[in-house]
Order: C-alpha cells, then structure tokens, then sequence
C-alpha cells in the first residue's frame, strides 16, 4: 500500500525535472539545426521557470553572438549570469570570452582596454578546465595576435597557440595558421599550410572544403572547382558540399552548371538558405532578373541581422529597375 501511495508523489515530485530536461534538449535540439529563433524561445521559457539554469543561460549567450540575431549586451549579460551560476564549466568560460571579445570590436579604445584581461582571462580559464578545448585555443590565439602589446597582445604567443590548435585538430589548425598568414597578408604561406592538409588528410572532407574556400577567397576558379569536386565526392549527402562547388562554378562563370549543382543541393534541403542566395547570383549572372529577385525574396523570411536585411533588399530594389 506503501508504495502504491509512494509511487505517484515521487512521480509529481520528478516532472517538473522531467519537463525541464525535455524543454533543454528540444531547445539544443532546433539549436543544432540553426532554428534559432524557435531555440531562443525555448530557451527564454526555460528561464522563467529557473532562471539559474546555466546551461540555458549559456545557450542564450550563444545565439545572442550570432550575427542573425546578434545582441551583444544580452550575449554578455547570459554569459556572465552561466559563468556566476557554473564558473568551472570550460563551455561557459569560453562563452564569457567570445562576448566580451565580441563587444571588444565595437568598443572604443578605453573600454577595449577595460574588457581586454577579461577576454584573456576567460579563454585561458577555459584552456585550464579543459586543455583540449578547441575553441578556446582558437580564441586566445585570435587575442594575442589581434590585441595591441599595450593589451597583452603577444603574436609570439599566437603562433604557439596555433601549433597547439593542429595537435588537437589538424584540419581546425592548419586552417586557423592559414587564416593567421592571410591576416598578415602571405598567401603564399596560407597555401602551404592547405597543401599540408591535403597530403596528410586527403580522405577529410573538411580539408577539401577549406582548401576550396580559400581557392574562393582567392578568386581560382580552377582550383576551387577542382578541390570543391572533391568535397562532393567525400561528402555527397550534403547541401553544403553541392553549394560550395556551385559557388566555384560561379567564380567560373559557368552559371548553367551552378544551377544545375543547386538543383542537388535543394534536393537534399530545400531551404538551405546559402543555396538560395547563390541561386539567385547565378539567374543574376544569366540576365534573368526576375527569376533573381524572386530567389532572393526567398530569403527575407529568415533571421537575418539588420545589415543583411539592408543589403538584401537593396539588391531586390536594384533588379527591380
């Protein structure tokens, strides 16, 4: 009889656990998925049921920081409530770093002074809690080699971070060296670091399409095609893949043949929204400008930041003349 009674009390007692870990994991859930709206509310719901929930404050910081829904106060306002809340959590440290980083770029030159031991203190708090944490290394390398000596900026340091990032993940490290050089202006240096890549990941589909990128970046069309082929043929069962080789073709201008790659991407997700964009480019590039500002239509109902409203519906605007 005991038990009986017992059963459901305990039950009551669980639930509203139970609904909470079920609201977390379907926000993490639309988050993977770039749902970032319906995550954000989610997550914002979470909160007013337990606003010292760290991991939804985390979460919350995160989509605050991407550019479609970017608010920077918020953004730190949820990382420094997780960090309070969890402080030896690497994620959240590393969080507390990207906002304040992210607020650096906007600030002026006294406040910059202000956040710039709290950007570096984060990162290397995170590195401490977790020292194969990727993202943090990338982080702190991006501080020193961004931030003035009078800041602690230190570009001997960044280098040494770097070599750090390719022991963790070759493709994120010779990358991330590449992205160092070009910031420096050696290309020539970049390319060696993704020629690296090829010849000791040549079955990694992410060195094919960082290589691609930067054939992009660079405007070779031939090499971009030729390294987004192999992208393709890696990883085959993505938009991505399709797209990006579209997006040489492009660079190529051999719009018939970007639509037709397209056409595969929209067949695996009809709403990648990258797609769209370079499917609108390509009708542009054909002369078919109403077909081009339809497409690009297309993309005004997703979350975009001001300035890619902006920019968007100026280009509508001008294909509509």
């Amino acid at each position: 009889m005991n038990f009986r009674v017992g059963k459901p009390v305990l039950v009551l007692i669980a639930l509203p656990w139970l609904l909470s870990a079920q609201t977390l994991e379907e926000g993490l859930t639309l988050y993977r998925k770039g749902s970032l709206s319906e995550a954000k509310k989610v997550f914002e719901v979470l909160l007013e049921k337990d606003g010292k929930n760290p991991e939804a404050h985390y979460r919350l910081g995160m989509i605050h920081l991407n550019p479609r829904l970017r608010d920077v106060d918020k953004a730190v306002e949820h990382m420094e409530e997780a960090v309070d809340l969890s402080p030896d959590n690497a994620d959240y440290q590393y969080g507390l770093g990207a906002a304040y980083g992210t607020e650096a770029q906007s600030a002026g030159v006294f406040r910059q002074a202000l956040l710039a031991p709290k950007i570096r203190k984060a990162f290397e708090r995170a590195t401490q809690l977790n020292p194969k944490h990727l993202e943090a290394h990338i982080g702190l390398a991006q501080y020193f080699h961004r931030a003035p000596g009078i800041m602690g900026g230190d570009t001997e340091r960044a280098w040494k971070e770097a070599e750090i990032i390719i022991g963790l993940d070759e493709v994120r490290g010779r990358s991330f060296k590449a992205e160092l050089f070009l910031s420096e202006k050696k290309t020539a240096e970049a390319e060696k670091e993704y020629k690296a890549l090829l010849v000791n990941k040549p079955k990694e589909w992410r060195a094919w399409r960082g290589a691609g990128n930067f054939y992009l970046r660079t405007e070779r069309a031939d090499d971009a095609v030729a390294a987004m082929k192999k992208y393709v043929e890696l990883k085959p069962d993505t938009a991505d893949s399709f797209s990006r080789l579209a997006q040489a073709c492009i660079l190529k201008k051999d719009p018939d043949q970007a639509i037709a790659l397209l056409n595969k991407a929209f067949g695996l997700d009809k709403e990648f929204a990258p797609a769209i964009s370079l499917l609108a480019q390509a009708y542009e590039m054909k002369g078919q400008k109403k077909e081009a500002r339809e497409t690009y239509q297309r993309l005004l109902a997703r979350d975009l930041s001001d300035n890619q409203r902006k920019n968007l519906e100026k280009k509508i605007n001008e294909l509509n003349n």
